[in-house]
């Protein structure tokens, strides 16, 4: 249990799960990139299985991880997945789970499905996305660091028409922030 990306809601949420699951991935690449020269310790056959042993162990957790989110964190109701199973929201955090996390590919239909999700649930008519549904931070105005997510994963997916839509909100918005001096912190 953390609370979620804006320290506002407690529990189970999609984007802490996903940095796990990609703290997983980066040990296991530590243990491929540094192989035996994990630790200053010679070579020899108890540090290759306590290696071998300990890359396994991960493994497990991140499948084990990368299937409880498949579980609980996907809304069969609503073909999505969720911020977290217990209200259920769209949030742009979820986005961490394709990027930089990758938990899960763009393609994938249920990613699909969520972005789709996404699209209905938080962009507003300006084309600025909220951070959830219902935010009423700055009035229930968009966020631009959201439009950026939303461009990242977009230049995943090789929507380069998309990625740019997305991203001349965040200049158009940058702009506004100069022209009316007001800091990132008022966003």
């Amino acid at each position: 249990v953390s609370y979620d990306l804006w320290e506002m809601c407690e529990g189970v949420h999609l984007y802490s799960l996903s940095g796990i699951y990609s703290a997983f991935d980066s040990m296991l690449e530590i243990y491929n990139i540094l192989g035996k020269n994990v630790s200053n310790f010679e070579n020899n056959r108890l540090k290759d299985e306590k290696i071998s042993k300990s890359k396994v162990e991960v493994e497990k957790l991140r499948t084990e991880l990368k299937n409880y989110i498949q579980e609980k964190m996907y809304d069969e109701e609503k073909t999505c997945y969720v911020r977290n199973p217990e209200d259920k929201k769209m949030d742009i955090s979820i986005l961490g789970s394709v990027v930089p996390f990758k938990v899960f590919t763009p393609n994938e239909k249920k990613i699909e499905n969520t972005i789709e999700r996404i699209n209905m649930c938080l962009r507003t008519y300006t084309g600025g996305y909220r951070r959830y549904e219902f935010d009423n931070y700055n009035g229930g105005n968009p966020w631009s660091i959201a439009n950026a997510w939303m461009t990242l994963y977009y230049l995943e997916k090789g929507e380069n028409v998309k990625a740019k839509e997305t991203f001349d909100f965040v200049v158009k918005t940058a702009g506004l922030l100069v022209k009316n001096n007001l800091s990132l912190s008022t966003i």
